[in-house]
């Protein structure tokens, strides 16, 4: 006697997806990745700003790291010591992933304490402006120094 294998019959419904079903699996994955995408996107602007900023310290600190350098009696200071002394503004270039940006830097002084109409303690502070897609940002650092006199 010899068996003959049956084979399942098909139905005509169950043959595959359908062209309706595949489009809509198409159409949710592509709002899927439209939102990963947008994520992604805005994760790499907050980055940039953030070296933005990381850029603007480090000059802030720098130049401040330059003021200080100069010895107390170099740094300049007002006529009267209730004033403030502001120094010429200056820009900065800088360079981060591969765009120029600018940043403008300010510098002041002025007379904490004096001993005999000497100064004996002035701060020092250096403003770091720049600009990120028409907001403008700054960092502001300040030092003390003193002498003893």
């Amino acid at each position: 006697m010899r068996v003959v294998p049956v084979l399942p019959m098909i139905s005509s419904k169950n043959r595959g997806f359908t062209l309706i079903e595949v489009m809509m699996a198409i159409l949710i994955l592509m709002v899927g990745m439209l939102g990963l995408l947008q994520a992604i996107n805005l994760a790499l602007e907050v980055n940039l700003r953030n070296q933005l900023r990381e850029e603007a310290v480090n000059v802030g600190e720098r130049v401040m790291n330059e003021m200080r350098g100069k010895g107390f009696d170099n740094i300049s200071v007002a006529s009267t010591p209730t004033d403030t002394y502001t120094y010429p503004v200056y820009q900065i270039p800088s360079k981060i992933r591969g765009t120029s940006r600018t940043y403008s830097v300010s510098r002041r002084s002025t007379v904490l304490s004096s001993v005999n109409s000497l100064p004996v303690t002035k701060q020092l502070e250096v403003l770091v402006n720049w600009t990120y897609k028409g907001v403008s940002y700054e960092n502001r650092v300040k030092a003390p120094i003193s002498i003893a006199r």
